[in-house]
């Protein structure tokens, strides 16, 4: 039998027991100065005044030996007075503290009975378990089965923040627990903002649910919900039920209301349904499913509303995306969007992105691809919306687009390119044809640490077939022009500080050539070229036009500057600096239908500085100057000011010749410690119209935020939807409202919400 070994101990009294180790007779109570160890079970017997050796460990563990599970492990006591009779009972009393693998117990006196393996604890009651603090007056518990019971109790949930009271308390097994009388909140036993009031309240922390049964939620000691059973989440894991519920005020709906239901109908399967109520309109039965599979994947989004009482009509939507790809390179898919009315969006949208919708995609693709080439059939059609003030004309359908491209990267040195084309293009009122196009290229990069050299030629081939109909003097026209170009950089680098930080800055200059010959192009016709947005990335292509209808005559260079600073350590970049122009040594004599040629020698002017600033200060800015005109042509200046969390300022500016000129001003600021001020505005000067106004509050108390806020934002042509929405965050539990949230989010850069969730607590965090 192992010796038992008496050494002085820091501690008033540690007793530790291994089952299978047999005690004394009798034991007789110690003093405090003493420490009882007794070694023995699976592993080696130590020696009388021998430490028991350390193990090596690479990472942070439970302490649990290889091949055990919890309750394994030995259980260790302490207390100013311990006294019992072997496998009967024992007594500890005074400060008496139990330890066992994932639970702490203390108490005044704890009383043992090894032949029923329960705990009897009375007297300032304390339970640390599964990371849960239970205090009572007394508890019941047994050991091997975990489970127990404690009146009048109350707990503390840490990683959740959370707490509550229950006149009875019954631990049904490890992490979960049943509440008699239970009230649960994640405020302060001092300030009870709200609280769930139940006669019976299950928590499953395994399961991440808790089901009160006769419950009812209290807000400011107003009962605003009471239900004989609901379910509310103690995690992000998914389960089926009434979500969130949201209403709000809409100038165009009137009151509108929607309840959420859920179905998880399997782990990669589910579905929403989801009855939007409008006192204006009626009920919009909104109806999606999601599916994930190895293969394939995709959601149907089907809402439908019977009868519009406005209209006297049907309103109806309908959007369904897939995708599939099979091991063997092939891929398809289809994308397709139908409402029932031009001004579907308008009258239901709910944010100005989705009001101003206009041209609704109709595809479907089959690809095949391999490591050197690919190819695809598409067919591409639309329905496009149609605002009578503000008419949009409606793109070329391609019925069908058949490509095939070739590329390999690294023949010999070489790129080597091949890109063909053939597509139909169809249109109601509008010409209508077929292209083909084939365009190989090659190139060879020279690519060195400080320098690149990239010289380039391809040859572009076109041809169409058009309809008599409206070209019945020639039914043919083909186009084959060669393109050459050479790209050229250097890369300068060397340390720096900037604000006081260490910096590596660079200096990168770089110049592009391109040559394009002329060829005459005026009987072509355009079914998707048109002129490309001037900026930097198209400074360093061959065309000034997107599409293939169009090829530019090209006799020009770019030479462009470009200066970064970057986070020595991570390569991260902090600012951006960048101005770039091009020159011109031949006309632009190929134009778009309409359009006219261009005579100047040279291109705007670019310039653009974007990053950080300070640690406070970000700024976007980006100036297109004319040098025909001697004037700014083109510019978007945006900067933020953001000093700490939940406070931001953005201030932006967007002016285009003849086209637009917006202010935009958007903030989240505090206004006390509780009250934050949410605001965006966007006026058109041109226009002498506000585009997008919202206004709002919100409110952050200990355990719950609310937001309030009104949204006036233009839908069509010389029409405004306004709306108003409010919700209530109860922390740790839910929300009641639209979760305005998202819409602060995409109206305001660098917005963050008042009350995030608690972070994770580390693994010692809440240790006992």
């Amino acid at each position: 039998m192992p010796v038992p070994v008496l050494r002085p101990c820091p501690l008033p009294l540690a007793w530790s027991i291994r089952r299978d180790v047999r005690l004394p007779s009798r034991l007789r109570p110690l003093t405090a100065a003493v420490c009882l160890a007794l070694a023995g079970g699976s592993g080696a017997a130590a020696t009388a005044g021998e430490p028991v050796p350390l193990r090596l460990e690479r990472a942070l563990g439970d302490g649990r030996a290889p091949g055990t599970t919890a309750g394994d492990g030995p259980s260790f006591g302490r207390a100013l007075k311990i006294e019992g009779v072997v496998d009967e009972r024992t007594v500890f009393e005074g400060r008496a503290e139990l330890r066992s693998e994932g639970s702490v117990l203390r108490a005044d006196r704890i009383v043992y009975t090894p032949p029923t393996d329960t705990l009897d604890a009375r007297g300032s009651v304390r339970l640390f378990r599964d990371g849960a603090l239970f205090t009572g007056p007394q508890l019941t518990y047994e050991i091997e089965a975990q489970r127990g019971s404690m009146p009048d109790a109350q707990f503390s949930y840490a990683p959740r923040q959370v707490q509550g009271s229950a006149s009875l308390m019954e631990f049904l097994e490890p992490g979960h627990v049943r509440l008699t009388n239970a009230i649960y909140s994640s405020c302060t036993r001092e300030d009870m903002a709200w609280w769930v009031q139940a006669e019976k309240l299950d928590i499953d922390n395994n399961d991440e649910l808790a089901v009160a049964r006769n419950g009812r939620l209290v807000f400011k000691d107003v009962p605003i919900f009471a239900s004989p059973y609901f379910q509310f989440p103690l995690g992000d894991r998914r389960r089926s039920g009434v979500l969130t519920p949201s209403f709000g005020i809409n100038s165009r709906l009137g009151f509108e209301s929607t309840v959420p239901i859920y179905w998880d109908i399997a782990p990669n399967r589910d579905a929403t349904f989801a009855p939007r109520l409008m006192s204006r309109r009626g009920v919009l039965l909104q109806n999606e499913f999601r599916y994930l599979e190895p293969t394939v994947r995709g959601r149907v989004q089907y809402d439908l509303l019977p009868n519009d009482r406005v209209t006297s009509g049907q309103r109806s939507l309908i959007s369904t995306q897939h995708e599939w790809a099979g091991r063997s390179g092939v891929t398809a898919g289809v994308n397709f969007n139908e409402v029932s009315d031009d001004k579907y969006f308008a009258d239901f949208g709910s944010n100005i992105v989705v009001a101003s919708q206009s041209i609704l995609p109709q595809e479907g693709y089959l690809s095949f691809t391999r490591t050197y080439y690919n190819t695809a059939l598409r067919v591409t059609k639309n329905q496009t919306l149609q605002d009578p003030l503000a008419p949009v004309t409606k793109p070329y359908e391609r019925i069908p687009q058949v490509t095939f491209n070739a590329l390999n990267t690294n023949w010999r040195g070489f790129d080597v390119n091949l890109g063909t084309e053939a597509v139909r293009f169809e249109h109601p009122t509008l010409e209508s044809g077929t292209r083909y196009i084939v365009n190989p290229s090659v190139s060879y990069p020279w690519l060195a640490p400080g320098w690149f050299v990239v010289p380039k030629v391809q040859w572009h081939a076109t041809r169409y077939e058009l309809e008599e109909e409206f070209r019945p003097d020639a039914a043919k026209r083909s186009r084959g022009l060669p393109i050459a170009s050479l790209d050229a950089g250097l890369m300068f680098e060397r340390d720096g500080r900037w604000l006081g930080q260490p910096v590596t800055q660079t200096l990168e200059p770089r110049l592009y050539y391109s040559y394009i010959p002329y060829r005459e192009q005026n009987t072509l016709p355009n079914f998707d070229s048109a002129l490309a947005d001037f900026n930097f990335a198209q400074l360093f292509s061959e065309n000034v036009f997107v599409g293939g209808d169009r090829i530019a005559e090209a006799n020009q260079v770019t030479a462009a500057l470009v200066s970064r600073l970057l986070d020595p350590d991570t390569g991260a970049e902090r600012l951006r600096a960048a101005i770039g122009q091009r020159y011109y040594n031949t006309p632009q004599r190929v134009t778009l239908p309409g359009g006219r040629s261009r005579t100047d020698e040279s291109s705007d002017l670019l310039f653009a500085l974007s990053g950080r600033l300070s640690r406070s200060w970000i700024t976007d800015i980006a100036l297109q100057h004319s040098t025909e005109l001697k004037q700014l042509v083109r510019s978007t200046v945006g900067v933020r000011y953001q000093p700490r969390a939940a406070s931001v300022l953005s201030l932006a500016y967007r002016f285009k010749l003849d086209e637009i000129e917006q202010f935009d001003f958007a903030t989240q600021w505090p206004i006390s410690n509780r009250w934050y001020g949410v605001a965006r505005a966007n006026y058109s000067k041109r226009d002498r119209a506000w585009i997008e106004v919202l206004g709002g509050l919100e409110y952050k108390a200990d355990c719950w935020a609310a937001r309030f806020a009104v949204q006036r934002f233009a839908t069509t042509a010389g029409t405004n939807t306004t709306q108003f929405f409010f919700a209530l965050e109860l922390n740790g539990l839910g929300s009641v409202g639209p979760a305005p949230g998202e819409q602060l989010r995409r109206n305001i850069p660098g917005y963050q919400v008042i009350n995030p969730p608690p972070a994770q607590p580390g693994r010692f965090e809440t240790y006992e």
